[in-house]
């Protein structure tokens, strides 16, 4: 066991040392089940709290897009009135 352990983290390292975060997390996934049962708490833990706080960050970014677009929305409005405003201005002085 205490082997197959070292083999793991020699293997875990050098994807850590050479390779991405995706990698390297995909590598823990697929060899959950072949590590210790106190390290694959921590490792279950670790990727759910990863979980969470990316889909805090994807939540965060639509709110602000969607914030953008409520301000955007609210200014194309805006001139849309001034510009209806203006060709009432321009209607009535043809009319005069």
């Amino acid at each position: 066991m205490e082997n197959n352990f070292l083999s793991l983290y020699r293997q875990f390292k050098e994807i850590m040392d050479a390779g991405t975060e995706e990698q390297a997390q995909q590598f823990l996934v697929d060899h959950l089940k072949e590590f210790p049962e106190d390290v694959k708490n921590e490792i279950v833990f670790s990727l759910f709290e990863s979980g969470v706080n990316e889909m805090a960050a994807q939540d965060s970014a639509v709110l602000a897009f969607k914030k953008d677009g409520l301000e955007l929305a609210g200014e194309l409005e805006k001139a849309l009135r001034i510009l209806n405003d203006k060709l009432k201005v321009l209607d009535l002085q043809e009319k005069m």
